[in-house]
């Protein structure tokens, strides 16, 4: 029996290898229902839960309508709920909205980071990364453009591979900053979906995946 159980997972190795590139860290989309909102992640792949939290004096805590999304390894996501903000920038010309993520990535390599969003006036923004609690920011994206569209109700989406930042690469400890939406003056939402953090699993992780699944298809058969 424990043969077969290692030869069904060395088989979902092989076509996990075949399969796809990249497997799924994390993936937020904020509540599969209009009338919930978290912000646990909807999936995981990483040793411990990711997670993730906003900063600003003006969140919208309920969430905002969000979009609905198709993810890398082709899991739907309805539209449901999105992260938002009512004010990005509340306390006046300096901008205090931001967005922390903060994961494990060991046993991962080549990570891409992508994301909806629905933008009132911001037409920039910032991405960080530390790999440590109380490290120095390494800037990763620095006035990105993007594009307002929250008055026709169009949602557009970042991606951003980060495979050429190689010590992003089996981090026991590792923290994004999405931050400095810059806009203009006045009240300017800005509201944030299907956060997906990908990358390129090591053979020892793939075989961990590979039994994972093999157990939970053995006790799907007892």
């Amino acid at each position: 029996m424990k043969k077969h159980l290692v030869v069904f997972a060395l088989c979902v190795v092989i076509s996990l290898v075949q399969s796809s590139p990249g497997s799924i860290l994390a993936i937020w989309d904020f509540g599969d229902s209009s009338s919930y909102y978290t912000e646990v992640p909807a999936n995981y792949n990483t040793v411990t839960v990711p997670t993730l939290t906003l900063a600003g004096s003006d969140i919208d805590t309920n969430g905002k309508n969000g979009v609905a999304y198709v993810d890398s390894e082709g899991n739907s996501h309805i539209d449901g709920q999105a992260a938002a903000w009512d004010d990005i920038n509340k306390s006046g010309s300096e901008n205090d909205a931001a967005l922390f993520i903060t994961l494990d990535t060991t046993g991962f390599t080549n990570l891409v980071i992508r994301w909806d969003y629905k933008s009132e006036e911001a037409v920039s923004f910032d991405l960080a990364y530390r790999t440590s609690a109380d490290g120095s920011w390494t800037q990763v994206a620095d006035n990105q453009a993007i594009t307002p569209g929250w008055d026709t109700d169009t949602w557009y989406s970042v991606v951003l591979d980060l495979s050429a930042f190689s010590d992003l690469n089996n981090q026991s400890y590792l923290q994004f900053r999405l931050d400095d939406l810059v806009e203009g003056p006045g009240n300017n939402k800005f509201a944030i979906d299907n956060i997906e953090i990908t990358g390129v699993p090591e053979p020892a992780t793939l075989l961990l995946m590979g039994l994972g699944a093999a157990v939970m298809g053995r006790r799907k058969q007892d």
